[in-house]
C-alpha cells in the first residue's frame, strides 16, 4: 500500500513538472515568460528554423564535384555471341568532370547567402511572434481593466440607486430615477458577461501562440509602466538598418545575385573532364588509358552572353526590392511612432486631467442629486463619464503597449 501511494505521488511529481512555467498557478503572468515560451514552442518559428538548418545542408553541395563516371567497354564480341563476357577486349574506365577554377567557391557561396537568407526569415519570424503576444497580452490586459472599472463603478451606480430609492419613497423623485439606475446595472451585467467571453477567446489565441491546448489555464495580465517615452525617429531608422530581418535578408539576397552575377561570367571559362582507364585483352592488362577534355563555351552569344544579362537584371530586381523594402520599414517606424505619441498623450491627458475632473464632477452632482438641485439624468451622464475616459485610459495604455510592439517589429529589436 505504501509503495502505491509513492509511485502516485511520484507520477502526480512527474505530471506537474511537465506542465509550462507560465502554467504553474501564479495569479499574474509575466509576459517575458510568454514570449520565452513561444520562442521554444512555436511550431511556425520551429518550422522556419528547420528550413534554415536545411539550408546550411546545402552549402557543402553546392561546393562538391559531380560525382564520378565508373564504365565498363566491352569490346570485340564474337558475332556468334550476344554475352558480353565473351568480349576479348574490355576497358574500365573513370571520369571525373571539373568545373573551371573559381565556379565551386561561388555556387558554395551562393548557398551560403541563401542559408543566410532564410536565418533572417527566421529571425523574422520570431519577431512576427513576440509582436502576436504582446499583442494579445495587452488585448488580455485591456479586458482585465475593463472589468475591473465595470465592477468598480458597478459598486458607484448600486450607492447611486440606493440614493434614488431612497428619495422616492419619500416622494422626492418619480420612479423613473430607480427603474433607470436598474437598466444601468443590467447594461453592466451585460457587458461584463460579454467582457468575459472575450477573455476566454484572448486567452486561448495566446495558448495557440505557444502550442498548447487552447483551454489550458493562464494568469493575470501583469500592470504596465506608463513613463516609456518616445524615442526619435531617427534613431529608430538607423536601429533598423542593422536589426530588422527583411533588410537583412535583402542585403544578403543581393550579395547572392551579385555572386551569381560573377558565377555567370565565370561561364565564359572551359571546364574540363579527365578519363582514366586500363585496356584488358584476353583476360589481361594491356595498357592504361589517359583522356583530357575541355568543354569550351562555344555558343555563348546564346547561352552565356544571356546568363550575363540574366544576372544582371536579378541583380537590380533585388537592389530596387531592398529600397521598396526600406521604404516599407521608414514608413512603419513613422506610422508607429505617430500612434505612440498619440496613444502617450491621451493616457496623460486621461491620467492628470480626464479621470480626476470626472471624479470630482460625480461627487458634486451626487450631492447636488441629494439636495435636489439637479436631475437623475446629469448624475448618470457624471457616472458615465467618470467609467467613459477610465476604460479610454486602460485602453489607450493598451493601445500604447501595442504600437509599441509593432515598432519594435518595424525596427527588428526589442527596445526599453
Amino acid at each position: 500500500m505504501i509503495k502505491f501511494k509513492l509511485l502516485i505521488m511520484a507520477i502526480s511529481i512527474f505530471f506537474l513538472s511537465m506542465q509550462p512555467s507560465w502554467a504553474s498557478g501564479e495569479k499574474t503572468i509575466s509576459l517575458r515568460l510568454l514570449i520565452d515560451e513561444a520562442l521554444s514552442n512555436n511550431p511556425e518559428i520551429r518550422a522556419s528554423k528547420e528550413r534554415w538548418e536545411a539550408a546550411k545542408t546545402a552549402i557543402p553541395q553546392a561546393k562538391s564535384l559531380e560525382d564520378p563516371l565508373l564504365s565498363v567497354m566491352f569490346d570485340r564480341i564474337p558475332d556468334s555471341s550476344v554475352n558480353p563476357g565473351a568480349s576479348m577486349e574490355r576497358v574500365y574506365s573513370i571520369t571525373q568532370e571539373f568545373p573551371y577554377p573559381g565556379k565551386l567557391g561561388l555556387m558554395g557561396k551562393m548557398a551560403e547567402k541563401e542559408a543566410q537568407m532564410i536565418y533572417e526569415e527566421y529571425k523574422g519570424k520570431e519577431r512576427d511572434v513576440i509582436r502576436d503576444i504582446k499583442a494579445a497580452y495587452y488585448d488580455l490586459f485591456m479586458i482585465y481593466k475593463s472589468i475591473e472599472v465595470n465592477l468598480e463603478t458597478k459598486e458607484i451606480l448600486h450607492h447611486l440607486s440606493k440614493i434614488a430609492e431612497a428619495k422616492y419613497a419619500t416622494g422626492l423623485v418619480s420612479q423613473w430615477d430607480v427603474l433607470k439606475a436598474q437598466i444601468e446595472l443590467s447594461q453592466l451585467a451585460n457587458e461584463i458577461i460579454i467582457l468575459n467571453q472575450e477573455k476566454e477567446s484572448v486567452r486561448a489565441r495566446i495558448n495557440r501562440l505557444l502550442n498548447v491546448p487552447v483551454e489550458s489555464p493562464l494568469g493575470d495580465p501583469a500592470s504596465i509602466n506608463d513613463q516609456k517615452n518616445v524615442p526619435p525617429l531617427e534613431l529608430m531608422g538607423e536601429l533598423a538598418l542593422h536589426e530588422r530581418p527583411e533588410l537583412k535578408g535583402m542585403e544578403r539576397f543581393i550579395e547572392k545575385e551579385e555572386t551569381g552575377l560573377n558565377l555567370a561570367k565565370k561561364g565564359y571559362y572551359p571546364d574540363f573532364m579527365i578519363r582514366l582507364a586500363q585496356r584488358e585483352e584476353d583476360g589481361s592488362a594491356a595498357g592504361w588509358i589517359a583522356e583530357f577534355g575541355v568543354r569550351i563555351p562555344l555558343w555563348f552569344r546564346t547561352k552565356q552572353d544571356y546568363a550575363v544579362k540574366e544576372s544582371v537584371s536579378r541583380l537590380e530586381s533585388a537592389k530596387n526590392e531592398y529600397q521598396g523594402i526600406k521604404n516599407m520599414v521608414s514608413f512603419e517606424i513613422k506610422d508607429a511612432l505617430v500612434k505612440i505619441r498619440s496613444a502617450k498623450s491621451l493616457v496623460d491627458l486621461h491620467k492628470s486631467t480626464h479621470i480626476p475632473q470626472s471624479e470630482q464632477a460625480l461627487s458634486g452632482a451626487r450631492i447636488a442629486y441629494e439636495t435636489g438641485r439637479v436631475d437623475f439624468f446629469a448624475l448618470m451622464e457624471s457616472w458615465k463619464t467618470v467609467k467613459s475616459y477610465k476604460l479610454d485610459y486602460y485602453k489607450s495604455l493598451a493601445t500604447f503597449e501595442q504600437v509599441w510592439a509593432d515598432l519594435e517589429r518595424a525596427v527588428g529589436k526589442e527596445l526599453p
